[in-house]
């Protein structure tokens, strides 16, 4: 039984809010006197073409008609990647135990509901290893906002006997971890969504290159745009900004819709899309810097804020957070040894071998549950 064994290699699945592929992790998974160790094998990126990317947008904005087809579809589809990144990298599937998917959020109401697409059963049974999926089903019915769940993995990878850490990652949205120096219990670790990480930046720039762009590569079109004063206080002044903990967030909030709003109220034409990308850019940063200074700054002063995400290969992101995080040490999680494109694929993975142990893998004052709880459902 896997169960029994303390150590496991467990591939990771990630689709996050960015839509812009999937992404797998093989990692080798262990457990020594309550203790989890991972070690990341291989990892690859698959992105997704155009019309996937399109037809994702429309189950998200769908009928149910189309979430019904695209939950097996994209099982289907991740299937195929699975099987070519074992193929690439001459891995016998017979040495893998396990497969954790987080799945593609389709719709993520706070501390109400959460539904995510890419039926596992449909993975298990192409690919022949057993699948864990649905994390974040149980938090939501304990008591939790489903999100985030990455935070208990920071706990485990980035705790330092010495340094109070911020583990940072910007994807769709953006999220951080704080994890006090010498902490000894999940307890005291806590975490938030600070909201939009490369989302909207993302929506800005498929925009302004026609389609032909998913996202700023370096930051070259925001290092082109002015800063917007006006649009920047009123992003800032949305109520999630300053909502209270514990707080999560998604497309439902931070999506098209809200961007089409954005461009409406502000008359926004092709001509000026770099100036609103470089807004959009410094608002991601400030609200990093928002949400730690309304909850933390004064309790726990931070030594280093490690960055992972696709937001840590935007130099004008990190410039921006370099500034405005002065008194800490500003670096991509890359220098720890943690790829910070796989985190979050390794988070899963993670999570996943956390399920076959049964170790509980929500962290109630991150997502406002009542109690711990085994996060995820198997399918064999």
């Amino acid at each position: 039984m896997i169960v029994k064994n303390k150590k496991i290699r467990v591939i990771g699945l990630m689709s996050g809010t960015s839509l812009d592929g999937l992404d797998i992790c093989l990692a080798e998974i262990s457990l020594h006197n309550g203790k989890i160790n991972a070690e990341q094998k291989y990892f690859c990126s698959y992105t997704y073409p155009t019309l996937l990317q399109q037809n994702i947008k429309r189950a998200i904005n769908g009928k149910a008609v189309d979430i019904c087809h695209w939950n097996f579809k994209l099982g289907e589809i991740w299937s195929d990647y699975i099987q070519d990144f074992l193929n690439k990298n001459n891995i016998d599937k017979k040495s893998i135990d396990l497969i954790g998917s987080h799945g593609q959020t389709i719709w993520h109401i706070h501390k109400d509901s959460t539904l995510q697409i890419g039926e596992p059963s449909v993975i298990s049974e192409r690919i022949g290893i057993p699948v864990v999926a649905d994390f974040r089903t149980r938090d939501i019915v304990a008591g939790g906002s489903g999100a985030p769940l990455v935070p208990i993995i920071d706990y485990y990878l980035l705790k330092h006997e010495h340094k109070t850490r911020i583990a940072l990652n910007i994807g769709g949205m953006a999220n951080f971890t704080i994890i006090p120096a010498n902490v000894d219990s999940i307890d005291n670790v806590w975490a938030l969504d600070t909201g939009p990480g490369n989302v909207l930046i993302n929506i800005a720039t498929e925009m302004y290159s026609n389609g032909k762009m998913a996202y700023d590569k370096n930051g070259e079109i925001a290092k082109q745009g002015k800063i917007s004063h006006e649009l920047l206080e009123h992003l800032l002044n949305h109520p999630y900004i300053k909502m209270d903990m514990p707080k999560s967030t998604g497309r439902e909030e931070f999506g098209k819709n809200y961007f089409d709003k954005l461009i409406k109220k502000f008359n926004i034409d092709h001509e000026i899309l770099p100036d609103m990308i470089a807004t959009l850019t410094k608002f991601t940063a400030l609200a990093i810097r928002s949400n730690y200074e309304q909850f933390f700054i004064n309790k726990f002063p931070a030594d280093e804020l490690i960055v992972s995400g696709g937001g840590a290969q935007n130099p004008v992101i990190m410039s921006h957070l370099q500034e405005l995080f002065k008194d800490c040490k500003v670096y991509n999680s890359e220098e720890l040894g943690i790829d910070s494109d796989a985190k979050e694929a390794l988070a899963f993975a993670i999570l996943a071998a956390l399920y076959v142990w049964q170790i509980p893998g929500n962290i109630p004052n991150v997502t406002g549950a009542g109690k711990q709880v085994i996060l995820g459902k198997l399918i064999k």
